[in-house]
């Protein structure tokens, strides 16, 4: 909040969804006297889609066609012209969505810089390096939207993508759409590089591959190469998804 509250870009509506937190959080918004603050309140089972599903809902009944729509997660910083830094960068590539570089904030190293989706293999590929470079998915934790592109595609499919791959669907769907994915070279988001995936791996395989929080769901990621890519991958995409599978793990056995 504080980073937005310092923002040179003008007349920026912040809105958070409070998820059912328990850190406090809650609290902090109370005290908060920013008259561009919205807070909406979850139950706790919103998790990571359903939450941006809920502010974007607010979103499409205030924002208009030359506004812009900036995702942003709550354990990252930003520099004061992060949000004119990347308005800038959608504008000179005629209106694109701009993702920024991902940063660890204890060395200020680059640490992603979105993916290339190898729809034939089923793959996400991380990018290592940058050039204002064109992407297929971008993450959600720092990117850009003209709203012109969100009212193209509508919201976030919450219901099958409650959590993990919900930005990478919902980037790769925009880009469907005809819109130009970028990560700009000048604009940087710092977070850390530790996560909750060491947990669901600690857990056994059940969890690490089941649960509809890890990243390696196979259920999520069977669902993501059935709706995006080419149509005639997608109607094949279940005994691919066999296919590719049972060729990895033979890889490993």
């Amino acid at each position: 909040i504080e980073y937005l509250a310092k923002q040179d870009y003008p007349a920026i509506q912040i809105i958070v969804v409070d998820d059912g937190s328990t850190d406090g959080t809650g609290e902090y918004l109370t005290q908060c006297e920013l008259p561009n603050l919205t807070v909406l309140k979850g139950d706790g089972n919103l998790w990571w889609g359903g939450a941006m599903h809920m502010g974007i809902k607010l979103v499409a009944d205030l924002a208009q066609d030359t506004d812009y729509l900036l995702m942003l997660n709550d354990d990252v910083r930003i520099e004061t012209n992060f949000t004119s830094s990347l308005v800038n960068a959608s504008a000179a590539l005629g209106g694109a969505v701009v993702g920024a570089q991902q940063r660890d904030e204890a060395t200020r190293e680059p640490i992603g810089y979105g993916y290339r989706i190898d729809f034939w293999g089923m793959r996400f590929i991380p990018l290592d390096s940058n050039d204002d470079t064109m992407v297929d998915a971008l993450p959600g934790r720092g990117v850009l939207f003209p709203y012109r592109a969100v009212a193209s595609v509508g919201n976030l499919n919450k219901n099958l993508f409650p959590h993990y791959l919900a930005d990478l669907e919902y980037t790769s769907r925009v880009r469907e759409k005809g819109w130009q994915l970028v990560v700009s070279k000048n604009v940087a988001i710092f977070t850390s590089q530790e996560s909750s995936d060491k947990v669901f791996s600690e857990n056994g395989w059940f969890i690490r591959y089941l649960s509809w929080k890890s990243k390696d769901c196979i259920i999520v990621k069977f669902l993501f190469f059935s709706l995006r890519g080419p149509w005639p991958l997608r109607i094949l995409a279940l005994p691919r998804f066999i296919l590719v599978n049972c060729l990895s793990l033979l890889k490993y056995a």
